[in-house]
């Protein structure tokens, strides 16, 4: 009976947590894009919004202009302050 050879190289420890943490790094930096976009959009829909529609959610203009002329960074803060 012949034994199963692996060839497949393997990465010695230090590699591999290398590769872990650069794959972490990854989906960490496409989340934050992600969350980013979500915000830009959030935005430019608020600056859509009319007079009733803001007056359902009670918010006033001064409140989306403040919110619209943030960066895409900034985390949205609207009512309930």
């Amino acid at each position: 009976m012949s034994a199963i050879v692996d060839h497949s190289p393997s990465l010695p420890a230090s590699r591999a947590i290398l590769v872990r943490s650069v794959g972490r790094a990854a989906v960490s930096t496409i989340t934050a894009i992600r969350v980013w976009r979500r915000r830009m959009r959030q935005r430019r829909e608020l600056l859509m919004l009319n007079v009733v529609e803001l007056r359902d959610v009670s918010l006033s203009e001064a409140d989306i202009d403040c919110e619209a002329r943030k960066p895409f960074w900034q985390v949205i803060r609207l009512g309930g302050r």
